[in-house]
């Protein structure tokens, strides 16, 4: 700036020199004030967006264990609905809410029955009296009271280790035990290892356990609570595959922690997303989680971006350097500096504001419960339903399940009732309208209750909203199988399609062909005209590949300039060759790009299924050497693969 100044000092009048000057250091001030607040902007921008992510993950965890809290409550309706409820019955209710694919992380559904002391001997003899001869309640030993594990589905063999467990027996089990008896609701564990757990994939665990006591006993004081108490109803989770899934798209550039309570020393750690991951992260985020009870902390690493700053530390300062170099445009660039400021103000407030709305959406989602009569009538809802159908509550009542159903499905609606009929309980996915004309996708959970004659007395409902998390699955299995920017299949599923092509041209003794393409200069269009010019032209190419191929050819971007084909029923060699060419040439048209006129070649390697390969591999490693030998020979061409034999 001192040079710019002697230099302007000596080339014009005072009349001008002075103010002109005096601009010139106002340039240079306010330059370095303009860098300073992009500075502050962007990490204010990257520091919202972890926030926004971070407060999805811990929507994501607590909308989980909400969703397991009323497995524990259809388990508890359905004891509640019945006289009694068998081993049998159990098993059935559990197997029909298909833990394993509908709610991941959960070990099983259980109950544990409360034992007087003086009562053991006679459990021990009543529960091996019903096929389990070595049955005896664990740990032993003398105690004022028990409980044992008598039902956990499904009873395979980690959870067979579990059978006849003492829950009251450990401290940390024992004070949520206490805690459910004395609320009456919904009571989180502290860190414990399962009893199901072994040295294989060991992972720290916690349970969610729900009070059970007699109908119709008086609940008014905390020693009628224990007299009127039968047991628990209870979910183990194993913490890591509980919590796996919550993060989504987010695991590879988010750490997360959870510690049991507000201590976050090792010893409460009850889940690491990243344990290989260096203590010293650009953004940190701890957010308390309240589940049942229990507090949970969840502490939030962000992935170091140190050297994307350090480029744009330097960029905004060369801007500085032009700014106080452009005397003419002075004015221009204080104008486009400070509304660019505006711009990222306009684009934080904007990211608060969107955080903003998804609070008020959190708060307001709710689950319902319902009761129906022998003909599913609905003969009870609960505030939380009638908020989230938006219908009255008394225009509910005495009106058929099937009316909130979309129009034809009255099939389903007599196989629903068939099935009630025989006692079978299910957990499914349903659509259900809303009282202003909305569609919303629910889990819907029932357990029938059937007098001694076998006859259907009303069934119990749980219904849980799904209708964000379908459109998020659906999002995630898109991105899972597609290339963000072209939009083709991504390689993992152009080999996944490729494998079932291969096997049925195995079955119907067909012919296909394997192409892979290279775009030839495209490091020269990205270094000379930048890398938006680059995106654009791929995302042309990969428009241009299209119309060359049939409805039925796969096509994939591999990575960078490389693409993949497969081309269905290919008669022989010179059939590919004539798509090659095809593609030769329209890839090779011109492309106006940044204003400028610009051409590319592609180099292809072509591989015949079965002449050059029988196999996924070996198709593969013929059409790559192929294009190579293409482009290391001429480029803007196509090869055929080469099969070498020996002893010729």
């Amino acid at each position: 700036m001192q040079f710019v100044a002697r230099l302007l000092a000596q080339t014009l009048t005072p009349a001008i020199a002075t103010p002109t000057l005096i601009a010139l250091v106002f340039a240079s001030v306010l330059g370095v004030m303009v860098v300073n607040r992009l500075e502050q902007a962007r990490d204010e921008s990257i520091r919202s967006a972890f926030a926004l992510e971070t407060g999805e993950i811990t929507l994501r965890i607590e909308e989980r264990l909400r969703t397991y809290r009323q497995v524990l409550k259809g388990a508890h309706a359905l004891f509640q609905a019945s006289e009694a409820v068998s081993r049998d019955e159990w098993r059935r209710y559990v197997t029909a809410l298909n833990l394993q694919v509908e709610y991941p992380g959960i070990q099983g559904v259980g109950f544990a029955v409360h034992i007087p002391a003086d009562h053991l001997a006679r459990h021990e003899r009543t529960v091996r009296a019903e096929g389990f001869p070595d049955y005896r309640v664990s740990p032993p030993g003398p105690r004022s009271e028990y409980s044992a594990i008598v039902y956990l589905e499904p009873f395979d063999w980690r959870n067979q280790r579990a059978f006849g467990y003492d829950m009251l027996s450990e401290p940390v089990r024992r004070q949520a035990m206490t805690q459910a008896l004395h609320s009456g609701l919904p009571t989180l564990s502290g860190k414990v290892r399962l009893v199901q757990e072994t040295t294989i994939d060991p992972q720290a665990g916690v349970l969610l356990y729900l009070p059970l006591f007699r109908r119709g006993a008086d609940l008014g004081s905390p020693a009628r609570r224990e007299q009127a108490l039968l047991g628990w109803v209870y979910g183990p989770f194993r913490m890591n595959d509980l919590v796996a899934g919550a993060l989504s798209e987010a695991g590879p550039r988010i750490r997360l922690r959870i510690h049991d309570g507000h201590d976050t020393t090792p010893g409460t750690l009850l889940f690491d997303s990243h344990p290989d991951w260096d203590d010293n992260p650009d953004h940190s985020d701890r957010r308390l989680l309240e589940l049942d009870g229990r507090i949970w902390t969840l502490v939030f690493d962000d992935t170091p971006r140190r050297g994307a700053r350090q480029t744009a530390h330097g960029l905004e300062t060369g801007a500085v350097v032009l700014i106080c170099g452009l005397l003419v445009l002075l004015t221009a660039a204080a104008a486009a500096a400070r509304s660019r400021a505006r711009a990222l103000d306009r684009a934080s407030t904007s990211l608060r504001n969107s955080e903003a709305r998804y609070s008020t959406l959190v708060n307001l989602s709710r689950d319902g419960i319902a009761a129906l009569d022998a003909q599913l009538n609905f003969s009870f809802i609960n505030p939380r339903l009638v908020r989230l159908l938006g219908y009255p509550e008394e225009s509910l009542i005495g009106t058929p399940f099937s009316r909130l159903w979309p129009p034809g499905e009255a099939a389903v609606s007599k196989h629903l009732l068939t099935r009630l009929q025989r006692g079978e309980p299910s957990s499914y996915e349903q659509d259900l309208l809303t009282a202003d004309g909305r569609t919303l996708t629910a889990i819907v959970t029932d357990a029938p209750h059937l007098d001694k004659d076998g006859s259907l007395q009303g069934v119990i409902l749980s219904i849980t909203d799904i209708s964000e998390r379908k459109v998020s699955e659906e999002r995630i299995r898109y991105l899972a199988t597609h290339d963000s920017l072209t939009g083709l299949s991504n390689r993992a599923s152009f080999l996944e399609q490729m494998n079932a092509s291969l096997l049925m041209a195995r079955r119907q003794h067909s012919r296909f062909a394997l192409l892979y393409l290279d775009l030839d200069h495209f490091k020269e269009i990205n270094d000379n005209l930048g890398h938006a010019a680059g995106d654009a032209l791929l995302m042309e190419t990969a428009q241009r590949l299209r119309h060359c191929l049939r409805a039925s050819d796969l096509l994939a971007r591999q990575g960078g300039d490389e693409f993949m084909a497969l081309l269905h029923d290919m008669v022989g060699m010179n059939e590919a060759l004539a798509v090659a060419e095809k593609i030769r040439r329209a890839v090779g048209a011109p492309i106006l790009l940044e204003g400028r006129e610009a051409r590319v070649s592609v180099s292809i390697g072509i591989a015949l299924y079965p002449d050059h390969g029988t196999d996924l591999d070996s198709l593969s490693r013929h059409a790559d050497a192929a294009m190579y030998r293409d482009k290391s020979k001429r480029r803007n061409g196509a090869s055929a693969a080469v099969i070498r034999r020996t002893g010729q």
